[in-house]
């Protein structure tokens, strides 16, 4: 396989954002998620827009006596290789700003490298981050590469000596592999005995796009646009928008964010409210139920009390003119 092709061969449609707080820890082996017995969220509210994602929570220690640990704030994996907005993914991780109790903290920034075969049942994504660092493909290039002339990572991929990288090259040579980033903040945090703690989160997300054919309600169930349950009047309007045109491509803009690791506290979340805004003349679409209504022009809103997340949120954005 030509790396040129393989590394970099990735769906067009791709998304990316930040997720909820967990409790965790970062070792040797990676970073894992655990469930924290003493600590609930007791309210969460989340406001999502393409041009800016703010979340801020209420915990609350269950316990007499301070309880400190690790927290971890995810993003879903960054595929490398696309194009659009994700030009500066350095400059989305640059914005992202934490508050505890009103001060502003640092968090440590934790990046991993998978290659990921594609479309190969049975196969998972490997960590490979070690592996390549030793090869000199540094942090800065692998979150810039987007700004960078691919083939410098490429060739520099492609003459990594490592066994494991050159095993990987070797056993998908006849197929299509790619490799993606993930990156996860983390930081210490004491919750004080009875109290509540307040933390928010503020950034300038990343936007993912794609150009897809004009849809029938049977290419959504079976394809891409599943993970947004689109519904028929939401697909007719998509089919409306191209009427009189020479392209049944349709530009559309996508969010995810990670919700489920929301799951990890003592309680479900006391209360949830989940804001999101669109711009005028644009349809948006998502799976949720009939809790999220629409507050004005703009925005939709839902409310949930002792909410369990079971699901990652997936947003569907599309201009009806351009």
């Amino acid at each position: 396989m030509n790396i040129r092709n393989g590394l970099w061969a990735l769906l067009l449609v791709s998304v990316v954002a930040l997720g909820n707080d967990s409790t965790g820890y970062v070792g040797i082996g990676g970073i894992s998620y655990i469930k924290n017995p003493h600590i609930s969220m007791q309210s969460e509210d989340l406001y999502i827009s393409q041009e800016k994602i703010q979340v801020a929570y209420q915990f609350k220690n269950l316990t007499n006596r301070d309880i400190t640990e690790t927290i971890l704030f995810p993003l879903p994996a960054i595929p490398a290789g696309v194009d659009g907005d994700f030009a500066d993914v350095e400059g989305m991780l640059n914005s992202f700003q934490i508050k505890v109790n009103g001060k502003a903290i640092k968090p440590k920034r934790h990046l991993s490298v998978f290659f990921s075969p594609y479309q190969q049942t049975g196969n998972k994504s490997i960590d490979v981050t070690a592996e390549l660092a030793a090869c000199g493909v540094s942090e800065k290039k692998l979150l810039n590469i987007w700004l960078l002339h691919e083939n410098q990572i490429d060739d520099q991929i492609a003459a990594c000596s490592n066994p494991t990288i050159q095993r990987l090259i070797k056993k998908y040579e006849d197929s299509e592999f790619a490799w993606e980033i993930k990156v996860t903040y983390s930081w210490v945090q004491t919750f004080k005995a009875n109290a509540i703690t307040h933390v928010e989160h503020r950034y300038q997300p990343l936007v993912g796009g794609g150009i897809p054919n004009k849809p029938s309600m049977a290419s959504v169930a079976r394809g891409e646009l599943k993970r947004f349950c689109l519904d028929r009047n939401f697909v007719q309007k998509l089919n409306d928008r191209t009427k009189g045109s020479d392209s049944p491509l349709i530009l559309t803009r996508e969010l995810s964010y990670i919700l489920t690791t929301g799951a990890n506290w003592a309680k479900p979340i006391g209360r949830f409210t989940l804001t999101i805004e669109r711009k005028p003349h644009e349809l948006v679409s998502l799976c949720w139920d009939k809790s999220l209504k629409k507050i004005n022009a703009t925005q939709f809103r839902a409310v949930k009390t002792h909410f369990v997340p079971k699901r990652d949120l997936d947003i569907l954005f599309v201009p009806l003119s351009e």
